[in-house]
């Protein structure tokens, strides 16, 4: 796609039916829903049991999003996007910062969002066929040649005052001022003291590899990657410092934080390896020495939520588990709510929950935990 016509298409549009929901975020009264690799949905939650769908973003490459105040972060493909959300209805372009994050692979291992053709056009997509060509050795110049040098990335791949609240699965976090966001083997860190314009101040690598999300909490952020939870202290926020590192059998690992507990998930999976399905408890009152304090049999989770000792898990295809989790050594579950395949959840009140799951978006009260009540469910278009 041509990049003038790519950067034209960037912008706020009339409320579209959901498609295939990725990672949510929770704002004051709006709920932010990205549409895999397609941009934003806007949503108004005044009302819970009647949420609105009332703009969407568009934003091609986009997975993650973040807020501070009435600005909002979103990557569109290795590039970082600015847009201001005073009026979420119509959503304006501030500015981009180029080839900032890292170019991200598809579901086929093809890099998205490079540079083509003279530096005019932008890889939007790719279509399947079949490639092969016969020729005589000797006439080298009908050969097809890869470019290396598209392939040099082809790795990639509680909130503060003034922010919103993303999930577990979020690779894009605000804290302390400062907007931070992981890849596959990187932290990189964004001054945004001053919201609309954020100044990339460094990026810190990160042993092992296979980063796949972070979560903030206090003067730290917890990363989890496909074989371990990762503690940086952002005591000095521009540079990220190493605390320390516990490893686990090779699966995937979101991890959320309360207290003194760190709570992981790690599940089987062939994009994440590993036969184990479990949740995780850490004691990181000490976060140079974390320490495993228990572990509970899952069937297959992906995100998870805490709040004043409740968990909440999203079981994949399994569902959705309210658990009890105030004592690490006996953490139960009340409630697992089948029939529904969940992603992830974000506990956004005293009461109220938010689920992403392959048919929609669903609210529930979790008042009482053996009993939690759904208030809504933001349909997804039919496939």
């Amino acid at each position: 796609m041509a990049k003038a016509d790519y950067w034209a298409s960037v912008k706020s549009e009339t409320p579209k039916e959901i498609g295939i929901p990725g990672k949510i975020y929770v704002k004051d009264q709006y709920i932010f829903v990205n549409e895999i690799q397609k941009g934003i949905h806007v949503i108004d939650n005044s009302n819970p049991r009647e949420p609105k769908n009332v703009a969407f973003l568009n934003i091609r490459g986009n997975v993650d999003i973040a807020i501070k105040g009435n600005t909002l972060y979103a990557d569109s493909y290795a590039d970082l996007v600015v847009f201001n959300i005073i009026d979420p209805l119509h959503i304006s372009f501030v500015k981009k910062l180029d080839n900032i994050i890292a170019y991200p692979i598809n579901s086929a291992g093809l890099m998205m969002g490079q540079s083509v053709r003279n530096n005019d056009s932008i890889v939007v997509g790719y279509t399947t066929r079949d490639t092969t060509y016969e020729c005589e050795c000797a006439k080298r110049d009908e050969y097809l040649v890869y470019d290396a040098a598209y392939s040099s990335n082809s790795a990639a791949f509680k909130s503060n005052s003034g922010t919103g609240k993303g999930g577990s699965m979020a690779r894009f976090t605000i804290a302390k001022d400062y907007l931070y966001t992981v890849n596959w083997s990187q932290v990189k860190a964004f001054d945004i003291s001053n919201a609309a314009n954020p100044v990339h101040k460094g990026e810190q690598n990160i042993p092992g590899g296979g980063i796949e999300t972070i979560f903030p909490y206090g003067e730290y952020l917890f990363i989890g990657s496909s074989n371990a939870m990762h503690i940086y202290d952002i005591i000095d926020p521009a540079a990220p410092k190493k605390r320390s590192t516990a490893t686990h059998f090779r699966a995937c690992d979101p991890v959320v934080v309360e207290g003194t507990k760190a709570y992981v998930t790690v599940r089987s999976g062939a994009a994440c390896g590993g036969s184990i399905n479990e949740l995780q408890v850490f004691d990181v009152s000490n976060v140079d020495q974390p320490v495993k304090l228990a572990s509970y049999q899952m069937k297959n989770p992906f995100g998870l939520g805490v709040s004043n000792g409740k968990l909440f898990i999203c079981e994949g295809a399994f569902g959705l588990r309210f658990m009890q989790g105030a004592d690490f050594a006996s953490i139960s579950t009340t409630k697992l709510i089948e029939g529904l395949t969940t992603y992830d959840v974000i506990p956004y009140s005293d009461k109220n929950l938010l689920v992403s799951a392959a048919d929609g978006v669903y609210q529930y009260d979790y008042s009482a935990m053996n009993n939690p009540v759904l208030l809504s469910k933001i349909n997804i278009k039919k496939r």
